[in-house]
Order: structure tokens, then sequence, then C-alpha cells
């Protein structure tokens, strides 16, 4: 591990008036570890940059197979294999992602858009922004469509239609008083039209309204919810067994089929996107965990230590202005507090974790694998 006594604009060691590189390690090729201290705060700093079109991988990961279970960043980055991991979203009980997640090709959560880093399946850029993710579902035997509202976060309302899968375990699933359609036997994932989503056809199962009975995911399947009465029910009501759906995700972000979200953007197209002098709770100097997106396209992630008298954290804007520094021009914050980790392969939890019990168990995290996701899609060109 080399120790340096340069400054840092952008990842390049370039001169800037903050913040100092005081660790600088290559983890793979176009993969560097840095630990920076800016001391005009003071705070410490952890950054990780990843260059495309190089051998690693980019992935999200969730804290189990389902949701419900809370995982730790080093324990999620060390099951995938991965040479490096940071935190995730912010999260609620039980273990669910606040915001939108998508992860190989298919939704896992879909209710608070909030705003999104995806990275495009050929691990040739990214990108941030507010991108609501719209998934529907249409019965080509009678052309009709309907949107899904929600995706394992909530029940449905009025005339609304949620769908579930197997990602909702126990704890986000079909209830009674609804109709409800299960899909089963989908087909390969295949780009829409736009590139900028996907869609794959699944075949009814089952179809059951019932004030006493709710239909159950199976391994595998898809389970579309409506309440008894309404729009929503009137296109469950008119699935048959046999019959084909199409399912269909977009967010805008083309190429992409894993997308993490955080709660806003410090930093777009180059502007700091909040004043130093923000008063606002969220604005407070904290432990932040951020994802930024460089102009050629390199990812930078940033854990930030805080609380502490040795490194006091960042306010919104301060983070912003890092993020800037380090070549950024967009840049989203993602879950910080006790949650800020990250955690790298041989070396452990390399940022010093608030909590007074260590390392705090999240929901959701972003891996740099060593090579290719195996277990991501290549979905098919569209028809």
């Amino acid at each position: 591990m080399a120790v340096v006594a340069s400054t840092v604009c952008g990842m390049s060691g370039a001169a800037s008036a903050s913040p100092r590189v005081l660790v600088s390690k290559a983890l793979a090729k176009g993969v560097t570890y840095r630990a920076l201290y800016d001391g005009t705060l003071p705070v410490h700093m952890y950054a990780l940059e990843f260059k495309p079109g190089t051998r690693a991988t980019l992935d999200t990961v969730l804290s189990g197979a389902q949701i419900g279970t809370f995982a730790r960043t080093s324990t999620m980055g060390t099951h995938a294999g991965a040479l490096a991991a940071i935190n995730g979203d912010f999260f609620t009980w039980p273990a669910r992602p606040t915001h939108q997640f998508v992860s190989n090709g298919m939704p896992v959560l879909a209710g608070q858009p909030g705003v999104s880093f995806g990275f495009r399946r050929d691990e040739q850029g990214g990108t941030i922004g507010s991108h609501p993710l719209r998934i529907r579902a249409e019965n080509p035997s009678t052309k009709s469509s309907v949107s899904i509202l929600a995706w394992n976060t909530k029940s449905p309302n009025s005339n609304d239609v949620v769908g579930f899968s197997t990602y909702g375990g126990s704890y986000e699933r079909p209830s009674r008083n609804e109709c409800s359609a299960r899909l089963i036997q989908p087909t390969a994932i295949r780009w829409n039209q736009q590139d900028n989503g996907a869609a794959r056809d699944l075949t009814v199962d089952k179809v059951l309204c019932s004030s006493s009975s709710a239909l159950g995911v199976l391994s595998g399947s898809v389970v579309l919810s409506s309440r008894l009465t309404g729009a929503g029910a009137t296109f469950i009501k008119g699935l048959q067994a046999g019959q084909t759906v199409h399912l269909s995700w977009a967010n805008d972000m083309p190429g992409v089929v894993d997308e993490i979200s955080g709660n806003t953007m410090v930093l777009r197209s180059g502007a700091i996107q909040y004043p130093p002098g923000c008063s606002s709770d969220l604005c407070h100097r904290n432990p932040r965990t951020a994802i930024g997106i460089t102009a050629a396209g390199a990812v930078i992630m940033l854990v930030v230590d805080g609380r502490s008298s040795a490194s006091v954290g960042l306010t919104f804007y301060e983070l912003g202005k890092e993020m800037k520094a380090l070549g950024c021009v967009d840049a989203l914050n993602l879950d910080g507090g006790g949650s800020a980790t990250m955690w790298i392969k041989g070396m452990g939890v390399v940022n010093h974790p608030s909590d007074s019990s260590g390392e705090r168990p999240v929901a959701n995290g972003l891996v740099i694998l060593p090579g290719a996701d195996t277990a991501e899609p290549s979905p098919l060109a569209p028809v």
C-alpha cells in the first residue's frame, strides 16, 4: 500500500487545494482506492474509482435473497466475491430499500422513485438522475394494458394494479380481498425499442378473486393484484389461464439492467445543488456515502467519516464540492450516517462507521466485481 503526500483533483492526483491523498492502491486494472483527508474541516474520506472498459464490472446487491434480512456491506461484498463494496439506499423495516431498485434486468422494488444510478450493461457509461421506474402489463389477446403502480412495496388501492415477485418474500405479497393473477414461465429478457428498459412474456397460471383467500407467489413467478372491483380488477379478470402477458419496465436510463437509488443529487452537470447555508436537517454535517460520474465516464464512490472530532462529516454543499473536486459532473447522495461503509477485499472496512456497535447492517449495496457479472442477463434485441 503506497502512502503519498499529494493533493487530488479527480482521481489522477493533479493539484488542488484539497483533499490530500493519504493512501493510494490499485485494486485491479481500472479500479483504484484512495484514502483522502481535507484538513480544512477536518474530514477523512475514502474513494473508489472505476474506469469503464476494463475486466472489472459493477453490480447491485440486495441484503438477502428476499427483502426482510439486513446484511453488513462487508458481508454482501464477500458473498458477491467482490473487490470492493459500498452501502446503498436508505431503508425501512423490514430491510426494504426506500427507493426503486432493479437487479439483473428485473424490478426488485418500485414505489418511491428517488434519484437513481444505473450503469450500462456493456460497462461503457452510467446515468444519474430522477428517472421513475415505469412498469406495464399488457394482455395481447385483448390488446388491453395497465400501469403497475408499485412493485413489492404496497397493496393495491382503488383502481390500481400492483406487482409482487419472489423478492417480496413473506413481507410483501398478495392478500385477501384482492383479484390476483399469477404469471409463470418467463421468457428471456429483451430490450425495449428505446433501449431504456426491458420486457419479457409470461404465461397466466391462475386467476383468483377472493375475499377469503390469497394467491401465493411461487418461485420464479410474478403476481399482479388489484382490489376486487375497479379498473385494475377489470384487467385482472380479463386474464385467463394459458394466456400470455407482456410485462415491461422502462426508466429512461439507456442500456441499464441494474439500478440503485438514493434521495438527492448533490451535483448536476457540474453545478453543486445545495447552497453553503442550507439549514435543513438533511444538510447538517454527517457521515456520507455518494456516487458520481465523471465527464470521461468513470464512476467515483465516496464514503465520508463523521460525528467525531477527527472527522466531522460533510454537509450536502460540501459533499457536492468534494465530488466535483474528484472530477464528477453528476453525483448522488446515498444512505449515510451510521450506514456509511466502504469495504475492500483483503483490507476489510476501511472507513470508521459512526455507530458505537461498528458496521451497520443495511438493505442493499453496490459492488465492484473482479470480472464479468455471471448472474446478469444479456437482453435480446427488441422485436
